[in-house]
């Protein structure tokens, strides 16, 4: 079978220059200090939840939209880029694409075209970033959610897990569609991104069910943009870990390293 054949890596499209379309939220040299240890923290705890993977897939999703889940995607696959790992970012949010964009990169042989069966050949794309490339989602198809339970899903993922060190995966919120939790059982586990004043702790409370529902594992939860809302999201994060032996990390990043962990990260 041709599909996913290893000697076809003359497909990669290796001339694709990166666009920083927002720089201020795009993790780059640039960038603050304090967000760069955010997120060089974050990459250490989550380094310690492979648990002997060569290749862990990290799942990002959100309780609702407009979380910041994906450029949170983004600016944890460039920390693991940045420190030599081969990475790769899967955009599978086939609903409301948007990586490609960010990075200036078409979407043709993309993802839903590789689970639809449209195409035997994995169209990934380097970045400019040293170490990190890019398969984009895609035409956006009528069936989201059963091309990523497809067993052609299945495959592509032992294929990257074959070719990479680490695979991040953008899917699209919890709370309104199920198409992130298909990964349950495929990947090392989730990352939820929650933005101040835009999920509330009911929200999070139904994405943290969702993916414990389906025996998903919970990673962490990263905090975005918490200027104006810390005390309120700080003492319901101080009820939950008391509830559910969570732990948390406070100060861009640090914290006790534990099965789960919370980050707070501000990126306005």
């Amino acid at each position: 079978m041709a599909l996913f054949n290893k000697k076809k890596k003359s497909e990669l499209n290796t001339g694709t220059v990166f666009s920083r379309e927002d720089p201020k939220k795009m993790l780059c040299p640039e960038s603050p200090f304090v967000v760069k240890e955010a997120y060089s923290s974050i990459r250490t705890n989550l380094m310690f939840t492979q648990q002997g993977e060569a290749c862990p897939i990290f799942i990002i999703t959100s309780p609702t939209a407009n979380n910041g889940k994906t450029i949170n995607s983004i600016n944890l696959a460039i920390s693991f880029a940045q420190m030599g790992k081969r990475t790769l970012l899967i955009d599978a949010d086939m609903r409301n694409p948007t990586i490609h964009r960010m990075f200036s990169i078409p979407v043709k042989n993309g993802l839903s075209e590789i689970l639809a069966g449209l195409t035997d050949n994995i169209t990934v794309t380097k970045t400019e970033i040293e170490n990190l490339s890019i398969l984009t989602s895609g035409k956006i198809p009528p069936n989201p959610t059963e091309l990523l339970a497809s067993p052609r899903m299945d495959k592509l993922l032992s294929f990257v897990k074959e070719h990479y060190d680490c695979v991040f995966i953008d899917t699209p919120p919890v709370n309104l569609v199920t198409d992130a939790t298909v990964f349950a059982q495929k990947s090392t586990g989730y990352v939820l991104i929650v933005k101040a004043n835009v999920s509330d702790t009911t929200d999070i409370k139904t994405a943290l069910s969702n993916i414990k529902g389906i025996d998903g594992n919970v990673l962490g939860i990263i905090l975005n943009d918490i200027s104006s809302s810390r005390h309120k999201y700080y003492s319901y994060y101080r009820r939950y870990d008391y509830k559910y032996k969570y732990s948390y990390g406070y100060g861009y990043g640090y914290g006790h390293r534990a099965k789960h962990q919370l980050y707070l990260i501000v990126i306005t």
